[in-house]
């Protein structure tokens, strides 16, 4: 083989390798983008109610779902980091294919009606920061898993069903700021391990039936800024820790079983 025909069959070589790379690339960047489709689809698909048609009409499988309402897309992936479905007044469940947006962000369908139990899949969203789901009827106890997602720093599950225990898990969530889970069916003590959550600025546990006595541990939260515990069972004293917390400006502690300052 003389040496011009070597350096064609050189180039050649190259240039499928570039053809491939490419191709690999695109095949990649559709797989995620359907993923991201698939999953939105199916959650369209297990709404029961859409009284002012927004989903079914809007979210076509014919157009970009970056383009969908709700739906916010990152500039270099084109994979969804924000779903904002609040106030749509939808009704339905949460299917566990929602887990699969693992670049989303933030999650807000708040003032719904939605209803059932939070799959565990959820638990898969580790890039998660901000998650709304208050103002529905969602029901059983508060996932555990939520522990699991470590980027979270605003979390609302107020004025649902949800019943049972805090899961201590939970506080092991140090990025955290504020906590919302007013008006649930709540119960028992609040975790000891809550003073891991050096970043809280807002704790609203108020219309729950929360028991026993406030955590000293409370006091270390130097960034907490109002705290709300009113209407509950908490009982015993005030822990005198909470003179600690210098940044607080709301506290609302009435209608318990407190009987002073320690």
């Amino acid at each position: 083989m003389n040496s011009s025909m070597e350096i064609c069959m050189f180039y050649f070589g190259v240039l499928v390798l570039i053809s491939n790379y490419f191709s690999l690339s695109s095949s990649t960047s559709l797989f995620n983008l359907t993923t991201d489709q698939y999953a939105l689809t199916v959650l369209r698909n297990s709404i029961v109610s859409d009284p002012n048609a927004i989903l079914h009409t809007n979210w076509s499988i014919h157009t970009p779902i970056c383009g969908w309402i709700g739906v916010s897309c990152g500039t270099k992936h084109q994979r969804v980091t924000a779903l904002d479905l609040s106030s749509f007044e939808l009704q339905g469940t949460i299917p566990p294919h929602l887990g699969n947006l693992s670049f989303l962000r933030v999650l807000d369908i708040s003032s719904n009606s939605f209803t059932g139990v939070l799959p565990s899949q959820l638990s898969k969203l580790r890039r998660l920061e901000v998650i709304d789901l208050g103002g529905n009827n969602f029901t059983g106890e508060i996932p555990s898993w939520f522990g699991a997602l470590s980027q979270l720093r605003h979390m609302y599950l107020n004025n649902n069903s949800f019943s049972g225990r805090i899961p201590s898990s939970l506080f092991n969530l140090s990025r955290l700021q504020s906590l919302n889970m007013s008006f649930n069916i709540l119960d028992g003590s609040i975790p000891n391990n809550i003073c891991k959550c050096k970043e809280l600025e807002v704790l609203q546990l108020q219309n729950n039936s929360f028991n026993g006595d406030i955590p000293s541990e409370i006091g270390s939260l130097s960034m907490l800024k109002a705290l709300f515990l009113w209407k509950n069972q908490f009982k015993g004293r005030i822990p005198k820790q909470v003179g600690n917390l210098t940044s607080l400006i709301g506290l609302f502690l009435g209608h318990n079983h407190l009987t002073g300052m320690c």
